[in-house]
């Protein structure tokens, strides 16, 4: 086998589970899959209180942490357009399809997809086969790099709902949770189009 992530070849360990085929394939080595650092649990909705979007979002929760791999792999991923890399995290996706939420990733602007080619939330779940519904169309294209996080919450809505969320329980899935600005923005607008629950789940916490 050869590493999707260091191009180096290893010798995959074999498994019942994998002869069955009801393990897939490993598609990294040990030595960069070992770097990877799973994310501890933290409530962040602490940080919202007593601002514009406290409640909107019932719970959030991350895979990873954004250490100096996952920088790197995320931006081969993200910025080279290298998009079967997605494949790798399929097992950490696996758990969704149990999920009775409807799941809903956090859309590109139309502008920003077209220059990606690619949504990066949307091949992560079509990599573990996990149905979503995309109810969200985003209308700014602004960048949030560089802004504090105070200018991040203070920013105007960046999300339209675009179809009936009337009374349903929405999972919002996202690539990277820094502030959290994007998902809460989400939530609140999700919420005030009625649906009943907002929780979030994303591959990486900053």
């Amino acid at each position: 086998m050869k590493c999707l992530i260091c191009s180096s070849s290893f010798l995959e360990i074999a498994s019942w589970r994998k002869l069955l085929f009801i393990k897939s394939s490993q598609l990294v080595c040990e030595k960069c899959l070992n770097k990877f650092e799973k994310a501890e649990e933290k409530d962040c909705r602490n940080e919202w209180i007593g601002t514009h979007y406290e409640g909107a979002l019932d719970s959030v929760n991350s895979i990873y942490n954004y250490n100096d791999w996952m920088k790197h792999v995320y931006q081969q991923y993200k910025f080279q357009l290298d998009v079967e890399l997605a494949n790798i995290f399929t097992s950490d996706f696996l758990p969704l399809l149990k999920v009775k939420a409807k799941i809903v990733p956090i859309p590109l602007h139309p502008d920003m997809l077209l220059a990606r080619t690619f949504s990066q939330v949307d091949e992560l779940l079509n990599a573990a086969n996990v149905p979503f519904h995309h109810v969200l169309s985003k209308t700014l294209n602004h960048s949030q790099v560089g802004k504090s996080k105070k200018e991040r919450i203070s920013t105007e809505l960046i999300f339209t709902v675009t179809k009936d969320v009337q009374n349903q329980n929405i999972l919002l899935v996202d690539d990277l949770y820094t502030t959290g600005t994007t998902l809460h923005h989400a939530a609140y607008v999700l919420k005030k189009a009625g649906a009943n629950t907002v929780d979030a789940l994303t591959l990486i916490r900053a």
